[in-house]
């Protein structure tokens, strides 16, 4: 799916209930009056995520703090080389979501994440984004992908609903293409049902939620896979001989582009 609607910035509450498939079937049932397939219904969402070295940003994230943020690269679909993919800073303070992002092509994306070749976006998301690599200077760490389904109300403008499934993920030559070494995350059939709103919930979900007893649940794709990969991808110091190999490979990458001043 090429996403053509880009929509920057924005802030909102986003709340996560776990069920299962039947559980779906049934939710979607209840609530078939008040919900209508979104423009971009059925897509698969590809994102890598960009931490330091010893892991920081999601261990901070699995602490549970009042504040907490995330860097990805982010496909609506697996790119083509011609499909624009988004670099962005997802920040949760309180129950608030704040998501900024740029849009770039894919090779421009991977020039300035990978080798910090300056990209054509100028604006102050970008400007925090660029503070943020050079502050925390993080790597790829893990792909995810997982299919979606996208739902938004037919009375509330500001309610999103989407049902996550198939998630999958790699932790080596990351990047945003699946290659079929990608394992899964949770094999019961789980979906992960979201529900994205500006400010409260609509009375209708509400019931639905309480007469299927549907509880809110803290859940990260990202730091889930981190558990399971603990020691994959444990903060431990990498040996000097890997971090003078990748710095010389950076180098030698930068130095073959052409001059990038006029």
């Amino acid at each position: 799916m090429t996403e053509t609607r880009t929509i920057e910035n924005f802030q909102r509450v986003e709340w996560k209930y776990r069920m299962t498939k039947e559980q779906q079937a049934e939710f979607m049932r209840r609530a078939a009056d008040h919900l209508k397939e979104d423009l971009y219904f059925k897509y698969t969402v590809h994102s890598v995520y960009y931490d330091t070295m010893d892991s920081r940003l999601i261990i901070n994230s699995l602490n549970k703090p009042n504040y907490k943020m995330k860097l990805r690269l982010r496909s609506y679909g697996e790119p083509d080389g011609n499909s624009p993919v988004f670099i962005e800073t997802k920040k949760k303070y309180g129950d608030i979501v704040y998501k900024r992002r740029i849009t770039l092509g894919e090779k421009e994306a991977e020039n300035y994440l990978e080798y910090g070749i300056p990209h054509h976006v100028h604006n102050n998301t970008a400007d925090e984004i660029d503070y943020i690599l050079k502050y925390y200077n993080p790597s790829a760490k893990v792909l995810i992908c997982y299919d979606r389904e996208c739902y938004s109300s037919t009375t509330e403008a500001d309610v999103r609903i989407t049902f996550d499934s198939n998630i999958r993920y790699r932790i080596h030559d990351v990047n945003l293409h699946e290659d079929g070494s990608e394992e899964k995350l949770d094999d019961d059939g789980m979906v992960m049902m979201e529900v994205k709103a500006m400010d409260r919930y609509p009375m209708w979900l509400v019931r639905i939620l309480s007469d299927m007893k549907l509880y809110r649940t803290s859940f990260s794709k990202y730091g889930n896979i981190y558990r399971s990969n603990f020691e994959e991808m444990s903060p431990v110091s990498e040996p000097d001989q890997t971090v003078r190999k990748r710095t010389s490979e950076k180098e030698r990458y930068v130095c073959s582009l052409p001059s990038l001043t006029h």
